[in-house]
């Protein structure tokens, strides 16, 4: 069964919060590729919830191809 659409909004609204405060965090400019890569994290899963809504928990983002080339032979080639 699908989810109500304020299910769906209450969800985006947490994850809404939880950017917001990563935001103000990346603003204090903490030096270090850890506090970097901890920020990176948080976006992951920031990223995660957003998506979770709309395709289930546990789904991840669309990682969608940087290119796309249709080859002569007709197959086609994706670039990530």
């Amino acid at each position: 069964m699908a989810q109500s659409p304020v299910g769906i909004a209450d969800q985006l609204e947490r994850a809404s919060a939880q950017l917001d405060r990563l935001i103000a965090d990346v603003r204090l400019g903490r030096p270090g590729a850890q506090h970097f890569h901890d920020q990176e994290e948080r976006a992951q899963r920031i990223a995660s919830a957003v998506v979770a809504p709309f395709r289930g928990a546990g789904a991840r983002p669309v990682n969608p191809p940087l290119s796309v080339e249709k080859l002569p032979n007709g197959s086609t080639r994706a670039a990530w």
